[in-house]
């Protein structure tokens, strides 16, 4: 081979070796994977064949029973003296109980208009002026709603008796922060009046002066 053209091909073959290779593309970032939401939370179960509904009162409530207050649950160290109680209206009867009629719920709106008067007389008395109830102002605020109703019969009390004709009547009541809206205590309770010698609206002042004297019991310190 001609020594040019040997020079020349040398050249030409360390040029090849010696260019630079083209740079890599960029690696693609690879996106962030997106949490897939929470699922949301069941609701709590009813309770109470199906009258006692947790999600009007609100998360983290526990219930508990006695002798005189059927589902009760009271906030750890509460303290109501100094404080007043408003009693609000109570909401529009929610009956939860299929199959009632008119005068069943009649009696549920009937009940709506009396029971706060009976429970502000109540808690009032109980308090002795360790704590105030009012109807237009306080720092805590008691409402409640009645869940079932069931008017009965007058007739199959005196006649029958043994419960027939009974009445019933089932409510919901808490006592709110005004300010916050936290609830501090929470109640469903079912009155029953059995025979002729009573009627709901007797049993439910009863169990008005028996409640009212629980609550001044467990957080008047």
């Amino acid at each position: 081979m001609n020594r040019s053209v040997l020079v020349v091909a040398l050249c030409l073959g360390l040029g090849a070796q010696e260019a630079p290779k083209p740079a890599a593309p960029p690696a693609t970032p690879i996106a962030a994977a997106t949490p897939a939401p929470a699922p949301p939370a069941a609701p709590a179960a009813l309770q109470d064949d199906g009258l006692l509904d947790p999600a009007w009162f609100g998360a983290g409530i526990a219930f508990a029973k006695s002798d005189d207050v059927d589902f009760f649950w009271v906030k750890p160290g509460l303290n109501l003296a100094g404080r007043t109680i408003q009693m609000k209206a109570w909401e529009d009867p929610s009956m939860l109980r299929k199959g009632r009629d008119g005068k069943d719920n009649a009696k549920a709106t009937e009940l709506t208009d009396a029971f706060p008067a009976m429970l502000r007389g109540a808690l009032a008395g109980a308090f002795n002026g360790k704590a105030k109830v009012s109807r237009t102002e306080g720092d805590l605020t008691l409402t409640g709603r009645f869940v079932d109703a069931n008017a009965g019969n007058k007739v199959a009390k005196w006649l029958i008796g043994l419960g027939a004709g009974s009445e019933t009547a089932t409510w919901d009541l808490k006592v709110l922060d005004t300010k916050t809206g936290e609830v501090l205590l929470a109640v469903h309770h079912r009155a029953i009046s059995l025979t002729a010698m009573s009627n709901i609206q007797d049993k439910m002042g009863k169990w008005a002066d028996k409640f009212s004297t629980f609550v001044a019991t467990q957080a008047i310190k």
